[in-house]
């Protein structure tokens, strides 16, 4: 389901701008036809205008909801809905049940962060975060977008007791990005690679 989501993103934004497009090419017919330079009969001018005025309704409704970005940003959030998809299956592949073992470590242990965002906005401001945990010596796969599952306070999971501490120095990273405060837990009823923890922005 989640790999479907960059691609309808990529849709909804074609359809906008296709009304856009749509909006462009019915504002030069009306003015043509109001300036007598082309010639509509009268039944074909009342359909041309509601069809006009619809357009012009269409664009404020989209404008209204946010669709109408600059095609730069509307690349940028198709690329990122794209990571996050990519990221979810990252992080859930690695995530068992309880009672079912992950899978063994095979080398030493290196903390692998992925972080949730709730929102775009959260998730290009993560992008200083992840820039931060690389830079400490992490691994972090992606930014993951999670809507309304995000925690109203910022939240550090792991899922081995002995990752704590390294639970605890990817809080004190966030800190420093102005994410003071983030409730360090334990997620007991999963299991998952040693080292293997998530950073929850709040929504």
């Amino acid at each position: 389901m989640l790999q479907q989501t960059a691609t309808d993103l990529a849709l909804r934004l074609a359809a906008v701008y296709a009304l856009v497009g749509v909006f462009v090419a019915l504002t030069l017919i009306v003015a043509l036809t109001m300036a007598r330079i082309v010639k509509t009969p009268r039944v074909m001018r009342t359909g041309l205008y509601a069809l006009y005025l619809l357009s012009i309704v269409a664009l404020v409704t989209a404008y209204a909801a946010g669709a109408l970005t600059p095609p730069g940003e509307a690349a940028s959030r198709i690329a990122a809905t794209a990571e996050s998809a990519k990221a979810f299956d990252a992080r859930n592949a690695a995530i068992t049940p309880g009672d079912v073992a992950p899978a063994a470590a095979t080398s030493a242990v290196v903390g692998t962060v992925y972080i949730q965002a709730p929102d775009m906005d959260a998730r290009f401001a993560a992008e200083d975060l992840w820039r931060d945990l690389r830079a400490a010596g992490f691994q972090s796969p992606g930014i993951e977008l999670v809507a309304g599952r995000a925690p109203t306070t910022p939240e550090v999971r792991y899922f081995n007791d002995a990752d704590r501490p390294l639970a605890e120095q990817v809080a004190a990273i966030a800190a420093k990005r102005g994410l003071e405060g983030s409730v360090v837990k334990t997620i007991a009823n999963y299991k998952a690679p040693p080292g293997q923890m998530e950073f929850w922005y709040p929504r």
